[in-house]
């Protein structure tokens, strides 16, 4: 359990503006409350029509973050007719990740590290979530290593434009979305070194076949991020 208290001298006389954010401050005090009082800062500051009755359904429908990204993704598009969004990747993988009881027992914590490692979209933001569990959990089981390590592949995944990663009976399909993404410089030498661990499909041209085997799970997730990020270099 954490305070803050915040102090002010006696004989002064707070603007409406100040007053306005102290009492959201004390309104909003429960976990998690960090993207309201953001809002309800934006609204005393104003936002334009942003946050006003036009569009404050379309984001709290999405969430502010995934709103922001969208509107930046629509700018882009209408600013250049080539522009080329970002590739979603779709896992299909024999594993997962999660989080256990015994690692996390609070639902609603749980749930705040979940939502943080789902908005990661950069290898320094899983860096510091990982750090900030570490910190504040302890060591990581094997549970949530996983969960983190596909947050990881996801990421490069993004970078190399990979559409989907599809595990079946020891194979993983890597399906490229945009083969110009990828260095064929690399892809060859990956190739050579793999000892015939990696391949491409003869009938796919653009989709990869990782030969992951019977191995474990933290072995597992480590061969396919490891083979990943020699394409993105």
């Amino acid at each position: 359990m954490a305070y803050a208290y915040l102090f002010y001298p006696r004989d002064k006389v707070l603007d409406e503006l100040a007053m306005k954010r102290l009492q959201v401050i004390s309104d909003f005090t429960e976990l998690g409350s960090g993207f309201k009082i953001a809002m309800k800062d934006m609204e005393i500051r104003g936002a334009g029509n942003l946050l006003g009755r036009e569009q404050s359904g379309a984001i709290y429908s999405v969430g502010f973050d995934l709103y922001l990204r969208l509107l930046d993704e629509a700018i882009k598009r209408l600013e250049d007719e080539n522009y080329e969004g970002e590739t979603e990747t779709l896992l299909e993988l024999e594993y997962s990740g999660f989080i256990p009881d015994s690692y996390i027992d609070s639902a609603q914590e749980k749930m705040e590290v979940y939502k943080r490692i789902a908005s990661v979209r950069e290898k320094d933001d899983l860096e510091r979530v990982y750090a900030r569990m570490l910190d504040r959990f302890g060591p990581l089981p094997d549970e949530a290593a996983s969960l983190l390590a596909l947050a990881e592949i996801r990421i490069i995944c993004r970078q190399i434009a990979v559409s989907s990663l599809r595990e079946k009976g020891g194979r993983v399909r890597v399906e490229f979305g945009r083969v110009a993404h990828v260095n064929v410089d690399r892809l060859i030498r990956l190739m050579k070194e793999s000892a015939g661990k990696v391949k491409l499909d003869p009938a796919s041209p653009n989709v990869l076949i990782l030969n992951t085997g019977n191995i474990g799970l933290k072995e597992k997730s480590e061969f396919i991020r490891e083979k990943l990020a020699v394409l993105a270099g």
